[in-house]
């Protein structure tokens, strides 16, 4: 019998905040959150354009406002992930 949900850890609202859920991994060093800063910044990127394509000559939204509000929060989402990845991506690996 499955007994994983017979004593369900409380709820905590503040993890479902994508920036506070994450931890890195135990073997990441600084070249991996390199790597992930990266993908994250090019996805950002390509949603930004996604997002300015919702527009007719860059005023007029011409799908429904909920997309592009998702598309905002997506970006939001990714920035706060880059914000918590900086400081391990410039630590470098040499201690003691």
């Amino acid at each position: 019998m499955d007994k994983s949900n017979q004593n369900p850890k409380p709820y905590n609202p503040e993890l479902a905040i994508t920036s506070n859920f994450y931890v890195p991994h135990a073997e990441a060093n600084h070249l991996n959150a390199q790597d992930v800063i990266y993908n994250l910044v090019t996805s950002a990127k390509n949603i930004s354009i996604a997002s300015w394509n919702c527009f007719d000559d860059g005023e007029t939204l011409n799908i429904n406002h909920k997309i592009v509000a998702e598309l905002i929060f997506e970006i939001q989402t990714k920035l706060e992930m880059i914000e918590k990845l900086l400081p391990m991506a410039f630590k470098d690996d040499v201690e003691g």
